[in-house]
C-alpha cells in the first residue's frame, strides 16, 4: 500500500479532495503536504511549550504583598496569625 492510498483510507473523501486541492494549489504531492502540515503542528505546539516554560521561568516566586497587622478588636495580638504572616514574609529557603 502506497502513501496515498493510506491517505485515502484515513481521511473521508471529501476530506481527501480538500486536502489534494490545497497540495495542487501549493505544488506538491498530497503525501508532502501532509507531512509538512504535520511538521508544522508539532512546530507550533513545540514553540507554544517553550513560550510557557519561559513565561513560568520570568514568574518566578510570586511576591507577597505587605499585610498590615493589627491588634484583634481586645487589643491582644494573636499569635497564630503573627507567626501565620511572618511565614509568609520569610519562607523557609530550599523548598
Amino acid at each position: 500500500m502506497d502513501g496515498s492510498a493510506l491517505l485515502r483510507e484515513l481521511f473521508t473523501p471529501d476530506e481527501y479532495d480538500a486536502v489534494r486541492r490545497h497540495a495542487d494549489h501549493l505544488g506538491v504531492t498530497v503525501i508532502e503536504y501532509v507531512r509538512r502540515s504535520a511538521a508544522e503542528r508539532a512546530l507550533e505546539r513545540l514553540h507554544l511549550t517553550e513560550a510557557i516554560e519561559a513565561q513560568s521561568l520570568h514568574l518566578g516566586k510570586l511576591s507577597i504583598p505587605h499585610v498590615e497587622r493589627t491588634r484583634c478588636g481586645d487589643g491582644a495580638s494573636s499569635p497564630a496569625l503573627e507567626r501565620f504572616l511572618d511565614t509568609l514574609a520569610h519562607p523557609a529557603e530550599g523548598g
